[in-house]
């Protein structure tokens, strides 16, 4: 018999046991950027377009009927935008032993393990309902060479996992002498540490809290997310922001360009902050005072276009006090979207609804006011 011939026989006989299946495929990888893509053979009943986006249901190969022998899926996953991902099962019959379904969570196969269900090295026995920590996630599934059962049927939503939404929020507390007052200073802290942060679940796989305390134009006192994991870690160093800046009122540079561009500064690739990877990030900016000058608000709005463009973050302006240029100062929150004022140090509480409102909307898509 020819080579040719052979090879004909061969994909009959696999067809009439497997079913209508696609061709073989050849144990190769591509590699890119993001991920590893399988190219086609060997990989008998695996997505040829293995993204999957947003709300929908993943099935082993060849679901109800038996999985193949010798096979490994990937899938790809991604939440909607300021999501995080929900896994569950409505079906799992795998070889406990041998087959197993791995979740990732992150955008490869190198980011942490999630869950590993069953096989070799398994975290669990029977499946659960899990949850990402970020946007994106990939589950592999793998079978051994031996006993092949009807597999799984797994679902995936968009969802999330924290109050008022997964974010991660970097805080801009302004220490400035334009706060006007050291009782003005106190009433802005204790707003932060007593009202405003303690509506937000806040932990490393749910809101995220980065802190810049603005003591100059040119200096700043900042706080990473992993120094304040928790609701009472943010309170307690907030409140030390008092201890830090004992006189506001004391000689110092200000100006509202060094707010937007230590904002900026921070949000950079060196991931200071520990930022998290495929979470929307919000700038929560407090501002007490117009620009000094046209110069000033230029540069100001120059940094607030980067925050959106480049870091893909969200800025939301706080205005404390009288006398504030409200239509200007809105138009540095990207498109006049997010920015709420209060003139009087007391009633900040009650901004609390709209900024939590604004964390979890979607970004404008204008550019500019």
């Amino acid at each position: 018999m020819s080579n040719q011939s052979l090879i004909l026989a061969l994909s009959i006989v696999a067809a009439s046991l497997f079913g209508t299946v696609e061709a073989f495929r050849a144990k190769q990888l591509t590699h890119s950027h993001v991920k590893t893509t399988i190219s086609q053979d060997d990989f008998i009943g695996c997505p040829t377009n293995n993204d999957f986006y947003y709300n929908g249901t993943i099935n082993s190969p060849f679901y109800p009927y038996n999985y193949p022998p010798n096979d490994k899926c990937y899938y790809y996953i991604t939440a909607q935008p300021g999501s995080v991902l929900k896994f569950s099962f409505s079906h799992f019959d795998l070889e406990s032993c041998c087959d197993f379904v791995t979740i990732y969570d992150g955008p490869t196969v190198t980011s942490k393990k999630l869950i590993q269900i069953g096989g070799p090295g398994s975290t669990v026995a029977a499946p659960g309902v899990y949850y990402s920590t970020t946007r994106n996630a990939v589950m592999t599934f793998e079978s051994n060479p031996t006993v092949q059962k009807s597999g799984f049927s797994m679902q995936y939503e968009s969802v999330s996992t924290a109050s008022p939404c997964n974010r991660d929020i970097f805080l801009i507390v302004n220490a400035l002498a334009n706060v006007g007052s050291q009782a003005n200073y106190e009433k802005e802290i204790k707003f932060i540490a007593n009202q405003l942060t303690p509506t937000w679940n806040v932990g490393l796989d749910k809101v995220r809290v980065m802190l810049n305390l603005q003591t100059d134009i040119d200096y700043a006192i900042v706080w990473s997310a992993t120094d304040i994991p928790n609701n009472a870690n943010v309170t307690a160093e907030v409140l030390t922001m008092l201890d830090y800046v004992p006189d506001v009122t004391a000689d110092n540079s200000t100006d509202l360009e060094c707010l937007f561009r230590y904002a900026y500064d921070g949000l950079g690739d060196s991931k200071e902050f520990a930022e998290r990877y495929g979470i929307e990030k919000v700038v929560i900016i407090f501002v007490a005072a117009n620009a000094n000058d046209y110069e000033d608000y230029n540069e100001s709005f120059e940094f607030a276009h980067k925050i959106r463009t480049e870091q893909d973050a969200k800025v939301i302006i706080v205005g404390m006090g009288a006398g504030l240029d409200q239509a200007s100062l809105s138009k540095l929150a990207y498109a006049s979207g997010f920015a709420f004022f209060s003139s009087s140090y007391d009633n900040l509480s009650s901004l609390i609804p709209q900024i939590n409102n604004a964390i979890c909307s979607g970004l404008n898509s204008q550019c500019g006011p």
